[in-house]
């Protein structure tokens, strides 16, 4: 069945738009902090996340790519291999897991944008929620709008955070270089312990090579796929590991790694590390272009996610008004529209107290395991696909053991849970939630098409 929307969507995407996409969604430098407190260590596992699912990843989506050519990315493919409710359920975790990604982005950038204005006054506007609120509904607005006068204007919010997120990583290496030569550099060890926690850490390094698949989603607004996705899914890969490692390195050069586990990101320990070496100036720049990284990749993901219920507004899965297209400008309105009003309400439900916002975390790693659920099916698909070589077959098999084994550490409780029982029965409850009302309205949509008189 086609989607259709091929004849009305414009090809937009070049290659150098695919690579900054891809590196916009993937490149996330705060990722680093929270596990690299295991020393030099943290670089082999960095290197196995990016082996054992990086690497998968990329020959599934080159696969089914060439092989379910359209919109909709790991959407269409699951409903091409699997069926209908099976292709349902892994688009609908897909995009209800960006529902929660998108106002994280949106609220971090809005703590990084504070150290523009000087790391005095940082700490008081992080906490006020205007400001907050002000930053993260202003950006918001921006990337819905940009997106809806179509992808050849949004493009170029995702391009210039592409290009900031190379800066960051340059000018977190500048910090550390400095702290270096000027003998103040923290000497970390090659492990500071080896714990159950690691896995945990293992299954945030595997979620943070997440990205290279959601240029696929808009499949149809790629001007030469055939082409142009193999070298930028190659140079995204390249440019992602890298800089993971050699965030990591530095931030272990600039603070001491028993520090790791209370810094509050990378903006704070460069701060820690530039101070010390008399480079201070270096923070200010290093937020711009991080702030502007982080919300180029809520646009990336905003815009990339919006076609998951676009395309199920077109095969009836959901709604059809979510499959109509602009008629002057030939984006997906509506659905964009959606998507920026529940992203618009999760953020704000973050902002509404210290109970809601504790909820909120506990939705947050939920989404964890909601957003490996397509990677199974993706996985799988790849497996069973005819014609593949052993090779791919066995990348395949890689990757979904690398992805089972990640679903299970999201449900290893930290160190700081006081309650273990509390701690799983919510996280059960925010996976089978949210899955449970997808499933829900598939149901109620099949059984509409059904009552519907031919």
């Amino acid at each position: 069945m086609s989607t259709g929307p091929s004849l009305e969507i414009p090809r937009t995407l070049g290659r150098w738009d695919l690579v900054l996409l891809k590196i916009v969604a993937i490149v996330n430098i705060n990722n680093v902090p929270p596990v690299a407190v295991y020393g030099w260590t943290s670089l082999l596992l960095w290197g196995l996340a990016f082996v054992t699912f990086f690497v998968p990843e990329a020959v599934a989506v080159l696969t089914l790519a060439r092989r379910h050519p359209g919109e909709g990315g790991i959407y269409l493919w699951t409903r091409k291999e699997f069926g209908e409710a099976h292709g349902f359920l892994s688009g609908w975790c897909y995009w209800t897991n960006n529902l929660f990604y998108v106002p994280v982005l949106l609220v971090y950038m809005t703590g990084i944008f504070a150290f523009a204005g000087g790391e005095a006054r940082a700490a008081d506007l992080v906490n006020q929620k205007l400001f907050v609120a002000a930053v993260s509904f202003g950006w918001l607005a921006l990337i819905a709008f940009a997106n809806i006068r179509g992808l050849a204007v949004g493009k170029w919010i995702q391009n210039v955070g592409g290009l900031a997120a190379f800066l960051s990583v340059a000018l977190v290496l500048a910090a550390a270089a400095a702290a270096w030569s000027n003998g103040v550099g923290a000497h970390a060890p090659r492990i500071t312990r080896v714990t159950w926690e690691m896995t945990t850490s293992f299954a945030v390094m595997c979620n943070a090579l997440v990205g290279i698949e959601l240029a696929s989603t808009m499949g149809d607004e790629i001007r030469n796929p055939a082409r142009d996705l193999g070298p930028a899914i190659a140079i995204a890969g390249v440019v992602s590991i890298v800089s993971y490692l050699l965030v990591t390195g530095a931030v272990l050069t600039l603070v001491p790694v028993e520090q790791l586990g209370v810094i509050q990101g990378v903006m704070q320990a460069v701060s820690a590390g530039a101070h010390a070496a008399h480079v201070g100036w270096i923070v200010v720049p290093l937020a711009i272009v991080m702030g502007l990284a982080t919300g180029g990749a809520a646009s990336a993901w905003f815009a990339g996610s919006s076609r998951i219920p676009f395309v199920a507004g077109l095969t009836s899965a959901l709604p059809q008004a979510l499959g109509r297209v602009h008629p002057r400008w030939h984006s997906p309105h509506v659905a964009l529209i959606t998507c920026a009003l529940l992203a618009g309400l999760f953020t704000a439900l973050s902002l509404v107290g210290s109970s809601v916002a504790e909820a909120y975390q506990v939705l947050l790693k939920a989404a964890v395991v909601i957003q490996l659920i397509p990677f199974i099916y993706l996985f799988l698909a790849l497996v069973r696909t005819d014609g593949v070589t052993a090779l791919a077959r066995g990348a395949g098999l890689v990757g979904l053991c690398t992805t089972v084994l990640g679903l299970g550490a999201a449900f290893l409780p930290t160190s700081d849970v006081t309650s273990v029982a509390l701690f799983e029965t919510k996280l059960i409850v925010g996976v089978v939630g949210p899955t449970a009302l997808g499933w829900f309205l598939f149901r109620r949509a099949q059984r509409g098409a059904l009552e519907m008189p031919a």
